[in-house]
């Protein structure tokens, strides 16, 4: 390695620590126009072409360096991880475990080959390779939560959050694991802690914004599918308060229903509104259209219900609330049809 060669190394370091990926790849193309076949100069081209998402690219970099140094563990793993971005899974596993054997005393190696083996639901072979991993370096917080995404996929809940805590025992800025824990949450019913962990995992980690934004709409997506059927009862509450009245019958039990169907409502879209920010839910709606309709649908009862249990039967609420009635299906097919998008 020439003092030339370290000196654009150490350059292309910083720009990926600042995530300046153009400026690490135009010194490092510099670089290997006068000495191609470097295969430290190769490896971190091909880190840069993983940061720019060319994952062919950087696979026929790291493949290039390996032609020069074989058994290099960190192109070894460069290479690994092109292979799996490219989808080739099983070559991704094969060089995984190449680079074990290679490397047996490698804690990263072990890592590396034992996020596959989940990847790919071997999540018994992924437990022993993760284990490994942490007997090398116990205080690895990436290993503590990838056995922890393990121990969840073999339903070991319990231990799997023990997992997730200890990481953030030792990164309480952890952001994969607060994004772990946020996901357990989830699955065990509590959607608005899961929220509140997505919403923190966003703000640590800029990379996740997609996920969160993702994750958080499906929470929010799920209260308002359920808001569905309140929705529907008190659309029915103001019709129904209508037709008694126009018959000449008492509305009382209709528009109790339809004030506290209503009221319900408000309860509902006042948590949404309290739990995720205006920023993010305008972000989830540019995303997932269906939900603004949704939402619409669910203001609108709230009007025609309070209007009905203030003032009584009245037609132009009840004219609008068979309309609301009538779009409740029609909203939950499309929704369903369409992932909630339109467009």
């Amino acid at each position: 390695m020439t003092p030339g060669s370290e000196d654009v190394l150490r350059t292309a370091e910083t720009c990926f620590a600042t995530g300046d990926h153009r400026r690490a790849e135009e010194v490092l193309r510099t670089a290997l126009a006068t000495d191609p076949r470097n295969p430290r100069l190769l490896t971190a081209y091909a880190r840069v072409k993983l940061g720019q998402s060319d994952w062919a690219s950087a696979a026929g970099s790291a493949h290039a360096a390996l032609s020069v140094e074989p058994d290099n563990e960190h192109t070894m793993r460069v290479y690994t991880r092109a292979l799996e971005m490219l989808g080739r899974t099983d070559e991704a596993l094969s060089m995984a475990w190449r680079t074990v054997t290679a490397h047996p005393l490698s804690h990263q190696a072990h890592y590396s080959h034992a996020r596959l083996l989940k990847a790919t639901g071997r999540a018994h072979e992924a437990m022993a390779a993760v284990n490994e991993a942490l007997r090398l370096n116990p205080s690895d917080g990436d290993a503590i939560v990838l056995r922890g995404e393990t121990l969840e996929a073999l339903g070991q809940f319990g231990s799997a959050e023990a997992d997730y805590r200890e990481a953030l025992r030792l990164n309480p800025r952890h952001a994969d694991a607060i994004h772990s824990l946020a996901m357990l949450d989830h699955a065990r019913g509590k959607r608005w802690n899961a929220v509140r962990g997505f919403l923190a995992v966003g703000q640590l980690d800029p990379s996740y914004g997609n996920v969160v934004r993702q994750n958080v709409g499906a929470v929010v997506t799920g209260v308002l599918r359920r808001s569905s059927w309140l929705v529907l009862a008190v659309g029915f509450a103001v019709i129904v308060a209508y037709t008694l009245n126009e018959d000449g019958h008492p509305t009382v039990v209709p528009r109790v229903i339809a004030g506290v169907g209503a009221a319900a409502l408000v309860v509902m879209f006042t948590r949404i509104a309290r739990e995720v920010p205006g920023r993010t839910l305008k972000a989830v709606l540019k995303h997932r259209q269906i939900l603004a309709i949704r939402i619409v649908q669910l203001l609108a009862a709230v009007l025609f219900g309070v209007l009905t249990a203030v003032f009584g039967a009245m037609t132009v609420p009840a004219v609008l609330a068979s309309a609301l009635v009538l779009s409740l299906p029609i909203v939950v097919i499309v929704g369903g049809l369409t992932g909630e998008r339109l467009w």
